[in-house]
């Protein structure tokens, strides 16, 4: 019996070694496959490069699976890092989904020589893999560049010095440098930039010493390449009017803008709070710019009344034909380049044959091409006095003319109108007298004639009958006061409501998101009721992502993961919550993208996480504006 065993005992012995050596083998298999299944590549755009210029590492990472990890970089002390952005491609190849994320970073260097790029390496799923290293050469560059500067239109702009950040610069310039009194000047700011900012830039205009300013919009935006690198460009003009004579400056322009910044070392203490607070905030400014400004020239005209520029000047008339005393409206009309605001008053000539009143003006003004230009239409009342053909002369207007270097006088064309006699009983000069014998109110104007009185005066009687107890003693005309009172106040209810709630839509988005959270969730249900699991991953996915950015203020998808847990742990969220919406996040985005690794009782057991998550957010972040 002992003999017969041992042979089986040995078989089972060897069934069971055999089994051992078999999970074994795939398990190693699998950790190989799995560290295979993640690559990552690095690429320098340049090898060689000057000091006052920039290089973009390139670092891609592909894998399989709906997401892949964030490349490592190595101490870098020769250079500044900044985040240069990325760009992602997601492929679904026979039911497989890959991913491929690129990452750039633009490499400023602080000194010129050789020096060795380390490998980039990524940790997946326990294994290190890494990128070939690489050799930048730093050769001598610009000493005489700056960050910003001003100086005349059609100069190169400035780069930074050695010292300096490259990645973003700001210019200030003066299309001329010399000009006449009045004579416009276009100051120009441009920002240049080539990595992200991470919050609009607050831009403070210089102080214009001497001039008037004219904003000229509208704000551009345009690429251009400097060095033979892209630059995005945003531009603000302003025209700037000299007002005396001798040296007017343009003060500095300043430029506050956040940077992504990695540092010099991106495993030094300061690389997280860079990364995940605010970035590195800095403060451009442009060197001040001096214009001379020339006198006009000597003698001046009598009439001259400080106009410069380029204009004409029309007269017409509302009316062809009135009569006697009947009012008629002059138009004068200057018009052309230059600055609008600051001409003066057209003086007419003596009207004999009209009385004149007081003229009145009004200004319209276009700024298009970087020109300012407009129109003054000087408005006056005239009230003829005599019949006949009358005749208003043509008047006269001095100005300085730019283009030709002097001044000059240019006249309206003369007009004629037909008045006729003032109607019988009609206007007259004479100056009529009440009843009283003291003249009447405007009885001196032409076109005035007394033709009665009729007013009667109002007599009270002696004694006022009453019609019973006074209106404000009756109780039911208190009632009905008490009624509308409280009407007055429910409405004033209504109204602060609307006001506080419904016309602040973030807030009203903030209040309402969990209730409508709940209610979109267990939609989920109708998916897996017809065995979609995509469509109730996507769906789910969608209700956490709108609960977030209502809870945000931000529009759906306008932010990273990143950027929405920074977003809510300024708001108070913890840490420990934080990662609950991470871990939920990147769940939703694997079942999006393989649905087939998901089962009904896992989207359930999502819902029941992103509930408690929603929850969990609900007490601990606070409303902020």
């Amino acid at each position: 019996m002992k003999t017969g065993k041992r042979p089986k005992e040995k078989s089972k012995i060897k069934e069971k070694i055999a089994f051992y050596f078999f999970i074994f083998y795939v398990f190693s298999a699998a950790q190989a496959v799995c560290a295979a299944d993640f690559q990552v590549s690095a690429s320098l755009d340049r090898a060689q490069i000057a000091l006052n210029e920039q290089a973009v590492l390139s670092v891609t990472v592909t894998g399989s699976g709906s997401s892949v990890p964030d490349p490592q970089l190595p101490s870098l002390p020769d250079f500044q890092v900044y985040n240069g952005g990325k760009s992602q491609n997601f492929t679904w190849i026979n039911g497989k989904a890959s991913a491929s994320v690129t990452h750039n970073f633009v490499l400023t260097p602080s000194k010129e020589g050789q020096f060795a790029i380390p490998p980039v390496r990524i940790l997946a799923k326990g294994e290190m893999v890494e990128s070939p290293a690489m050799t930048l050469t730093v050769s001598r560059g610009d000493p005489s560049a700056v960050q910003g500067s001003a100086r005349p239109e059609g100069a190169p702009p400035p780069a930074a010095s050695a010292q300096q950040a490259h990645a973003v610069f700001i210019t200030g310039t003066v299309d001329k440098n010399i000009a006449y009194v009045g004579e416009p000047v276009v100051f120009t700011f441009r920002l240049y930039n080539r990595v992200p900012l991470m919050s609009q830039p607050r831009y403070q205009p210089p102080a214009m010493t001497g001039f008037w300013a004219e904003d000229l919009p509208p704000q551009r935006n345009y690429q251009t390449s400097y060095k033979g690198m892209p630059y995005n460009v945003t531009e603000v003009r302003t025209a700037l009017f000299p007002t005396l004579p001798g040296k007017a400056q343009v003060g500095s322009a300043q430029l506050t803008v956040n940077l992504e910044n990695f540092g010099t070392d991106p495993f030094g203490s300061n690389f997280f709070a860079q990364f995940f607070g605010r970035g590195e905030e800095k403060t451009l400014r442009t060197e001040p710019v001096s214009v001379t400004v020339r006198p006009l020239p000597s003698p001046k005209p009598a009439a001259f009344g400080g106009a410069i520029g380029s204009y004409s000047l029309t007269a017409q008339l509302d009316k062809s034909k009135v009569s006697v005393g009947q009012p008629l409206t002059l138009s004068l009309t200057i018009a052309g380049r230059g600055h609008i605001k600051s001409l003066p008053d057209l003086q007419l000539p003596p009207l004999t044959n009209f009385r004149t009143f007081d003229a009145t003006a009004a200004t319209n003004i276009e700024k298009k091409d970087g020109i300012v230009e407009g129109s003054k239409v000087f408005k006056t009342v005239l009230i003829p006095t005599a019949s006949g053909g009358v005749t208003i002369p043509a008047i006269p207007f001095t100005y300085f003319d730019l283009g030709e270097r002097a001044y000059k006088t240019i006249y309206s064309k003369p007009l004629t109108i037909q008045v006729s006699p003032a109607p019988e009983g009609g206007a007259t000069m004479a100056s009529p007298q009440g009843a009283s014998g003291a003249p009447l109110i405007g009885s001196t104007q032409p076109g005035v004639k007394r033709l009665g009185d009729d007013i009667r005066y109002i007599h009270t009687p002696e004694n006022i009958p009453s019609v019973g107890e006074p209106l404000y003693k009756r109780t039911w005309f208190r009632v009905l006061h008490l009624m509308l009172l409280g009407l007055l106040l429910a409405g004033v209810l209504v109204r602060f409501y609307f006001r506080l709630f419904m016309s602040n839509t973030a807030f009203y988005r903030y209040r309402k998101a969990l209730p409508r959270a709940k209610t979109d969730i267990q939609r989920t249900e109708e998916f897996l009721a017809g065995k979609d699991i995509k469509g109730a991953s996507s769906h789910l996915a969608n209700v956490m992502q709108d609960y977030l950015a209502a809870k945000l203020g931000i529009e759906k998808r306008t932010q990273s993961l990143r950027q929405i847990v920074e977003g809510l742990k300024a708001r108070g969220l913890s840490g420990h919550s934080g990662e609950k919406i991470r871990n939920l996040w990147e769940t939703m985005d694997l079942y999006q993208f393989a649905p087939a690794q998901a089962q009904p009782e896992d989207l359930r057991a999502s819902m029941e996480r992103a509930m408690h998550v929603m929850e969990e957010v609900e007490k601990e972040i606070q409303w902020k504006k």
